[in-house]
């Protein structure tokens, strides 16, 4: 008797801890739900390897005195808006980029918190070449295309996950010849936008507002193609140009124009005048 009574408490107890459990995933899922947080999603300041025209992926370069000034603009430029939070990805490029934002904005108390998963493509053994040079011939000829230019009219809006896919498949092949190991080698268009995908979603539902993430131009193209956007064509990002996204009731929605420049260039000129 003492035996069923102690079982009959222990299930007492175990429907009432998954009771409770329910009901605080549906009060977390009801307070999720409306919620909506604008990202202003920004593409890094001119580095080293974009003045010399080199793909540069996971190596770290810095910004240029041209890049520093970007900044400087872009927040200048952003000085209206109040951001709750601010993150960038771990690469020099994108953190300086995001420091002189949010102190070019007047958003100096807000914490800049870094997530890898915002870094730029990794390009393997690709990474410090001559982008016209060498790796975009290579990944044209390799899907059947005479040349670069053709490569990149042909495939449209499709070319940035395409190149990515070709780093990634050239790098698996060894084409290079490198001993570079497996764990850098390039990544597919895949990888990168499950990555993005899980960063960006997790700082959306983390936060509230306005928040600034700051990462490059490849990873941010192809975390765009997910979202089915008529708005998406494939073309390159600029440096400083500026997405804004809305996150609501799970799902990512563009606002305005991709990639703008509006925002440097009124701080550009601001700080000129």
């Amino acid at each position: 008797m003492k035996n069923q009574k102690s079982i009959f408490s222990m299930l007492i107890a175990l429907m009432t801890v998954f009771i409770w459990g329910i009901m605080q995933t549906n009060a977390e899922a009801k307070s999720l739900k409306g919620k909506e947080v604008v990202i202003y999603l920004v593409r890094h300041g001119e580095t080293t390897a974009n003045v010399m025209h080199r793909a540069q992926g996971w190596s770290d370069f810095t910004l240029t005195k041209n890049g520093v000034k970007g900044a400087q603009y872009l927040g200048r430029g952003l000085k209206n808006i109040h951001f709750d939070s601010a993150y960038s990805g771990d690469l020099t490029r994108q953190e300086k980029t995001a420091k002189g934002i949010l102190k070019y904005s007047k958003n100096n108390k807000v914490k800049l918190k870094i997530d890898s998963g915002l870094r730029e493509d990794n390009y393997g053994s690709y990474e410090g070449l001559p982008d016209v040079g060498k790796a975009i011939p290579d990944i044209a000829h390799y899907y059947g295309y005479k040349n670069g230019d053709e490569f990149l009219k042909k495939t449209g809006k499709n070319a940035m996950s395409k190149m990515q896919d070709g780093y990634y498949k050239l790098d698996q092949k060894n084409r290079l010849d490198t001993e570079l190991p497996s764990k850098y080698r390039a990544e597919s268009a895949e990888m990168v936008e499950k990555r993005m995908n899980k960063s960006l979603t997790q700082i959306a539902k983390k936060n509230k507002g306005n928040t600034l993430v700051v990462s490059s131009g490849m990873s941010i193209s192809l975390f765009l193609s997910q979202l089915n956007s008529s708005k998406y064509t494939g073309a390159p990002m600029k440096n400083d140009a500026v997405t804004k996204l809305v996150y609501k009731d799970g799902k990512f929605k563009i606002l305005g124009e991709i990639g703008t420049l509006k925002y440097f260039t009124q701080g550009k000129k601001e700080i000129e005048k």
